[in-house]
């Protein structure tokens, strides 16, 4: 994306740093940028544990590294770059920075007391101010969210150390607790293991306890292998331990790797673990701030380290109340913070910016590249950084602000925060520096620069400063490459369940959130689910029925004060849950009275009576969802409250299309009753009499299922079981509940929805408009559905959840493409419907290379699919895409690349994880396996095309490349001829798969582990072809007779199995071996090989090396990919390079690294090559089964 600055004329570097012209209004003149507060990258875990657990030991075990653990203490990012610069995640100045900035301070009065605690805390201020360093801690708190437990305790705790003066390089554990020591910061708990016995106690303990786990028993078990392991093993103690400060609800833990000689790691952390305890006993976790806490109105020196945070968030306006400490604390010094502008969106230019971002990055890169103005290389890397956000348009907004003065030597600064919105962002933006072949400056996360004005910047740029060089420089942190977070069930239970879960629960009912909450812990593996079910059904019962009045509304943020009052109950017995087939009712059972705070007793009888398990106290919290899961999803019933007065306008409008699904149940609502009930609440007035009078006439007109009525008595029982009582006894309640408890007839077989993970023109609106339905339907009596996604009005799959519940146990046909980006709203449309779900694929599928990326779907098929889009009559199709849609090709090639990244086998895996899935259903596609290359013109313009979405270059005009691809297709029509499947056989397979799956259909749904990755990938392999490898070594036996002789000898070697290690036997499997499994991880075989699949390389042979056990070939590889695009290649971690040929009896391949030395030693020959013979290799992965 090119943004061209108003006016064009730059004078100055002032002017082009703004990217403004000067008729501009005044604006800082920026000519620097650095950076202001940074943390750690995102970090992405990678699929399997179990292959990082092999890795990490495996590196161990060559006494490469050792491993650190850490605690996980659960809060909030805050950052802090010395004085009054603290920041959050993507903001400043805010509550998160306020309550860190405040409890530092009071950290720092706890450690030195309440006469040095200033002087201290200034010292270590200015020491980050000067030395440029970034802290980042841990905020945890009781009033900023709420996470696995509230607190015993509000603290935070140092995680990492940032030394933004050398491109923002972060404190290795060692040296950031040497610098907490320093300063008396808090640091963690950190334990290091270096011998492969530790580490896998290590993680025999952390499989030991992942079920029940808690600060006491993980602490206690990590000590034991310390204590077992002297001498390889060692930790270092916090000032702020986690059972006395958070408590017994631990997150988790966090091993990595640390790749540094051990015996150096162990000795420095036994110096700092002694150092620690020594400081554990001057600041004791008993040592409080002694001085009275501060009253709201005190104001003195100490107001900061007296405020009570807890006390200051019950009095409301917490934000305000944290400004007034603070302002009362620094007063007229205090740091002021105001926005410079509006938000900078990266994919959107503000012309009444006074700083545009995106304008700065692109004129300081401009004038770098012309070399017409020096910068230094902070402002270069990170002008580079925000002109590559751009260019990858990556979702990004700069929130720009001014900070006025801190004191009397500092003038006005600049900052600028870096808000990414999406994750997948940082793995998108790593790639694209892999594929530049350079490092550049990392996007972190807390991310904050510095704007410096031309009047701040009197420093003069040295040589060595200068970006007169590449501006990109490596960022490497080998150490983060292995690591693991690893969290236990106790705090994964009360976090992701019962506080994620609520939005479910509260949306879509119980059912769905016993689902969802089955679900997680099918995912996580958990040993025993069927003992959670009846916690999560009472968790299910409190939350949806009248909550204790004396705690908070029911929320995310306040969800542990009613966790902590269940456990309580549910300890003692309460919510003795019935089943859903239970439940003697369905739909809505609206209780009408003149006050819903008499009705309370009597719902909960109500529910009792009828096993209904929710109760919801306002009616205008029910939706018209509600009222489609409480008639159609059983055990979803629900028993409303409603007021006379106030809730008649919700149900009748609920009433309009699920009447069907609701009873209404009048108690005292007769004229008599109400003239009383008005008396005992001393309420004379007619008017209102009147209007009440009128009003309960008005809800027995509501179109509903049954209109009811209970005596009065009903509602004035003294308590719950009185009122069960009295329904059980009077006979008009009796008949009440008879009549409201019909049976269930709700189908709950599965029923099977099947959709299509494809492009436009794949042919599926063709199967699905001959789907024989009547033959479908006659199996087991099931309905068909099916629905051409242009033709449904409103949300498409909120649409399609109303059809298949009115149709339970339905064949529902999705007409539609769902790309991967939709597979969620399929899962979600199978979860809550009961559905098994069955994608639909093209048989043959084959992984396809474009550029740097894969893709499932070769270009063959998508040259079909845009062929018959283009060979659409104008303006007839449905979905207005046909040859009258402008760009209608490259909107096919967008669906294409919504697939990128994907392989085959990935795509297959994620289909088996939407829902409860079937395997696909195949269909033809090709007639025959061996598809007949695309024409030249075709293919060129394809990759064109991909490359304007999935490589993100930005095409002058799209214009252009809609008709290249459209000439190039018209231009080879005759290909196309006879190139698919006939469609009648397409249809008759497609027809007789389905037919064959719905007959199969289970009675019920049984829960299943979801599906994971079998594979790994075992090495990055250059594969060479076996007949042309052949050719090459019979070269080399005719030039060669000592050669000659010593295969010959061998020749009877070539039948046998090349993977049999009891035989002699040649290697038929060729290739160049880059990079083993166990030389590095997962992430990095896909980050630096990944774009080079199916790629070809030239290779030359240059020697024979061999012994009577093994013999390979030497080979030099071309450093750059060959064809049209020139891609880098890495050198492989082998340094021998070389092609195994043969191997000896009892003889591995990789025992042929040895050659080279075994060469020095006279036990093996090389015969150097007059003539180097030219190879030409593919790039590919090799995979093998997990554990294998």
């Amino acid at each position: 994306m090119s943004h061209e600055a108003e006016g064009g004329n730059f004078s100055s570097a002032a002017d082009f740093a703004m990217g403004r012209n000067k008729r501009s209004r005044i604006t800082p003149n920026i000519s620097k940028i650095q950076l202001e507060a940074v943390f750690h990258p995102k970090f992405e875990n990678e699929k399997s544990d179990t292959q990082i657990r092999q890795q990490m030991l495996a590196n161990i075990a060559a006494h490469r590294g050792y491993l650190e653990v850490s605690l996980k203490h659960s809060g909030s990012l805050v950052l802090w770059s010395g004085r009054q610069r603290f920041y959050s995640k993507n903001s400043t100045n805010n509550e998160f920075t306020m309550v860190g900035e405040i409890l530092l301070m009071q950290h720092f009065a706890r450690c030195f007391g309440i006469g040095n605690w200033r002087s201290e805390y200034d010292r270590c201020s200015e020491y980050l101010h000067q030395n440029r360093l970034t802290c980042s801690f841990e905020l945890v708190t009781s009033m900023l969210g709420q996470h696995g437990d509230v607190p015993i305790r509000d603290y935070l705790i140092l995680i990492a150390v940032a030394d933004r003066g050398k491109k923002g390089r972060f404190y290795s554990t060692n040296e950031l607790v040497a610098f907490a020591h320093q300063y008396r910061l808090p640091h963690n708990d950190v334990w290091i293991f270096a011998s492969k016995q530790s580490s896998e106690q290590v993680f025999k303990a952390y499989d030991d306890l992942r079920e029940e786990g808690t600060t006491t028993t993980v602490i206690n078990r990590l000590d034991k292998i310390v204590a077992e392991n002297d001498g390889k093993s060692a930790k270092v103690v916090s000032l702020y331990p986690h059972d006395i400060f958070q408590g017994e609800i631990l997150e988790g833990i966090v091993v990595r790797y640390v790749n540094e000689k051990d015996e150096i790691a162990v000795k420095e952390m036994k110096q700092l673990c002694i150092a620690s305890e020594k400081l554990l006993v001057v600041v004791p976790p008993s040592n409080k701030i002694d001085i009275p806490p501060l009253l709201p109105s005190d104001d003195n020196k100490d107001v900061v380290v007296q405020t009570d945070l807890r006390i200051l968030a019950a009095m409301g306006d917490f934000e305000q109340q944290l400004r007034d400490v603070l302002h009362r604390f620094h007063r007229a010094n205090q740091r002021l913070i105001s926005p410079l502008s509006s938000k900078t969106d990266g994919n959107k230019i503000d012309p009444n910016d006074e700083i545009n971002m995106i304008h700065v990055a692109n004129e300081i890169m401009r004038s770098y590249r012309a070399d017409s103005i020096k910068f230094d290389q902070d402002t270069i890397q990170l002008a580079q950084l925000i002109e590559a956000l751009d260019s990858l348009h990556i979702d990004v907004t700069y929130r720009l602000l001014m900070e006025s003065s801190l004191t009397r030597s500092d003038g006005d600064r600049y900052l600028c925060i870096l808000h990414i919105h999406r994750d997948e962002s940082f793995q998108k933006y790593n790639k694209y520096l892999i594929r530049e072949g350079c490092g550049g400056m990392e996007l972190f996360r807390g991310f904050c620069i510095e704007l410096v004005a031309d009047s701040d910047n009197d420093q003069h740029i040295s040589p060595f400063e200068a970006g007169s060089s590449a501006p990109c420089i490596a960022q490497s942190n080998h150490e983060e490459k292995l690591m693991l977070k690893m969290k236990f069930l106790p705090y994964m239970i009360r976090t992701f369940i019962c506080r994620n879960g609520l939005s479910t629960l509260q949306s879509s009912g119980v059912v769905a959130f016993e689902k969802y909450a089955m679900g997680q812990l099918t995912r996580w593996e958990v040993s025993s689910m069927t003992k959670w079910l009846p916690f999560f059904k009472g968790w299910a019962i409190y939350c949806t029925s009248p909550l204790p009045q004396h705690l908070p509304p029911l929320t995310s943020n306040t969800y542990l004060h009613h966790f902590k009052e269940f456990e309580k109950m549910f300890a003692n017995g309460h919510f003795s849950v019935p089943s859903t087939d239970e439940c003697r009712c369905h739909g809505l059972v609206v209780i009408v009275g003149l006050s819903v705070y008499v009705l309370e007793s009597l719902a909960v009888a109500v529910s009792r009576e009828l096993k209904c398990q929710r109760i919801v106290r306002n009616m205008n919290e029910i939706s018209e969802r509600d009222a489609l899961l409480s008639v159609h999803q059983n055990g979803n019933s629900i028993i409303c409250l409603a007021s006379i007065e106030d809730d008649i306008g919700n149900v009748r409008r609920l009433s309009k299309s699920y009447s069907d699904a609701i009873n209404i149940v009048h108690v005292g609502n007769c004229d008599e009753d109400l003239e009383t009930s008005l008396a005992h609440m001393e309420i004379n007035d007619n008017k209102r009499l009147k209007k009440v009078k009128g009003l309960a006439q008005a809800w027995r007109k509501t179109k509903c299922n049954k209109m009811l009525q209970l005596p009065r008595e009903a509602s004035i029982q003294p308590d719950v079981d009185a009122t069960v009582c009295f329904l059980r006894s009077d006979e008009t309640a009796k008949a009440v509940i008879q009549t409201i408890a019909t049976p269930n007839q709700t189908d709950e077989r599965p029923g099977l929805i099947v959709y299509f993970p494809s492009i436009p023109g794949s042919g599926k609106s063709t199967l699905c408009s001959n789907i024989e339905e009547v033959t479908l339907a006659s199996h087991n009596d099931r309905s068909v559905i099916v629905r051409e996604g242009d033709k449904v009005k409103g949300k498409f799959y909120i649409e399609m959840e109303k059809d298949i519940f009115t149709r339970r146990g339905c064949i529902c046909v999705l007409d539609k493409n769902v790309p991967p980006v939709s597979f969620s709203s399929v899962h979600d449309l199978c979860s809550v419907s009961n559905c098994i779900s069955a994608a639909v694929l093209p048989a043959g599928m084959k992984d396809t290379v474009v550029g740097n990326d894969i893709y499932p779907f070769s270009l063959e098929f998508l040259a079909v699919c845009m062929n018959r889009v283009l060979s659409r009559k104008g303006n007839a199709h449905n979905g207005k895409l046909d040859s009258a849609t402008p760009n209608c090709c490259m909107i096919v090639a967008k669906f294409y690349c919504f697939y990128r990244h994907m392989s085959v086998s990935v795509l297959r895996e994620r289909l088996l994880n939407v829902g409860t899935a079937n395997q696909p259903i195949e269909v033809p596609f090709f007639p025959r396996n061996e598809v007949p290359p695309l024409p030249e013109e075709v293919r060129l313009a394809l990759e064109i095309a991909i490359n304007v979405f999935a490589r993100d270059i930005n095409s002058s005009d799209v214009n252009d490349v809609e008709s290249a691809l459209r000439l190039a297709l018209q231009n080879n029509q005759t290909y196309f001829d006879d190139l698919t499947s006939p469609l009648d056989h397409v249809v008759q397979v497609f027809n007789t798969k389905l037919s064959h799956m719905v007959a199969l259909l289970p009675e019920k749904i049984e829960r299943r582990a979801p599906v994971t990755s079998s594979q790994m990938i075992k090495i990055a392999s250059l594969d060479f072809d076996y007949k042309m490898f052949c050719l090459v070594l019979e070269k080399i036996k005719n030039s060669f007779e000592q050669v000659k002789q010593y295969f010959d000898k061998r020749d009877d070697h070539k039948c046998n199995d090349e993977n049999d290690t009891t035989q002699n036997r040649f290697i038929q499997s060729v290739h160049c071996t880059f990079a083993h499994f166990s030389q590095v991880t997962q992430s990095e075989m896909m980050s630096i090989f990944n774009h080079l699949l199916g790629s070809n390389v030239d290779a030359k042979a240059t020697a024979l090396l061999y012994s009577e056990k093994i013999a390979a070939i030497e080979v030099e590889i071309s450093e750059v990919t060959s064809g049209n695009a020139h891609y880098p290649v890495p050198k492989p971690w082998n340094e021998f390079q070389h092609i195994t040929v043969w191997c000896g009896q009892d003889t591995e391949a990789k025992e042929s690294n040895e050659l080279p030395d075994q060469v020095k030693k006279n036990i093996a020959t090389k015969i150097l090559f007059e003539e180097p013979i030219p190879l030409c290799g593919t790039f590919s992965f090799w995979y093998q089964q997990v554990g294998v």
